[in-house]
């Protein structure tokens, strides 16, 4: 008797297409949930290890971003300044940094450096490695001590509660892990964390913005006796996002990086009685020097 295989029953090439095609999105939905979960978890790895990365590092980072070069290059529109008038300018703006920085409880490893920019846009801002930066236009609006005090010390809380660095946390981890396998270069740094007109058009979160507010009150209390810098300023800006003119478009440099929410103002106002007012030193409100 001859043995035969029983017949093999008809295959359905549509139904078994169907069945890959649905095993391969499922996978492929696998895939996906694990680089969802990877880079979630790199993300927070990043936002937890970035603000804990020395101090010394970042000022390392920020010069191969030639931040600590401020000038002219860093920003359109700005004009040559006698040197004169620039180590003038930095001397006194330092000099303020200084005391503000030991009123803030800064840590003396912490270096803080000011720069000058003769540029009419009103404006200042802090960028990686502790350096502040002040425009002319905005001593050319500021009328009193308190309130360049008020300006200045904010941007020093966002340099010492490292703002900056949690803003820019996953790049800056990243130009870490390269930096330990020895991958330095200046022009990656600039990829992964942007060039000096990046930076200083970095824009901070609500939370940010509230504790560098409560640290520069709390500055200006110990310094001045009072909020009362701290409360015009605040006043000033107020009034000028509500305008429409002229005067309101020369802060809109400020009042974009700076946003005010109303909050803010009455946080100012509520911390005490106002004060008189110093008139700004002369040496910060001289126009700049003759070219």
């Amino acid at each position: 008797m001859r043995y035969r295989n029983p017949p093999l029953p008809a295959r359905d090439a549509v139904a078994d297409l169907k069945a890959e095609r649905r095993e391969f999105l499922q996978l492929l939905g696998v895939v996906a949930l694990l680089v969802i979960g990877l880079l979630f978890v790199l993300d927070r790895i990043a936002l937890f290890a970035a603000p804990r990365l020395p101090f010394a590092w970042e000022m390392q980072v920020a010069r191969t971003l030639h931040l600590d070069q401020m000038g002219a290059r860093a920003m359109g529109g700005s004009r040559p300044v006698a040197p004169a008038r620039q180590r003038e300018v930095e001397v006194a703006l330092q000099a303020r940094i200084d005391r503000i920085a030991k009123a803030s409880g800064v840590p003396p490893e912490m270096t803080l450096t000011a720069h000058y920019i003769d540029n009419p846009t009103v404006n200042a801002f802090a960028t990686l490695g502790g350096h502040i930066t002040v425009l002319q236009g905005l001593l050319s609006k500021i009328e009193f001590n308190e309130e360049l005090d008020a300006v200045l010390a904010h941007e020093i809380a966002h340099v010492q509660h490292r703002h900056m660095v949690k803003r820019l946390s996953r790049g800056l981890s990243m130009a870490a892990a390269l930096g330990l396998v020895g991958i330095r270069s200046p022009a990656l740094n600039r990829w992964l964390i942007g060039d000096a007109q990046q930076l200083q058009q970095l824009a901070y979160s609500r939370d940010a913005e509230r504790e560098a507010d409560t640290t520069a009150l709390q500055a200006s209390q110990a310094m001045h006796g009072h909020t009362g810098g701290v409360a015009r300023l605040f006043e000033r800006f107020s009034a000028l996002q509500r305008e429409q003119g002229k005067a309101a478009g020369e802060w809109t440099a400020f009042l974009q990086s700076h946003p005010l929410p109303a909050e803010r103002t009455e946080r100012a106002r509520a911390s005490g009685p106002p004060r008189a007012l110093t008139p700004l030193d002369a040496v910060l409100k001289a126009p700049a020097a003759k070219r």
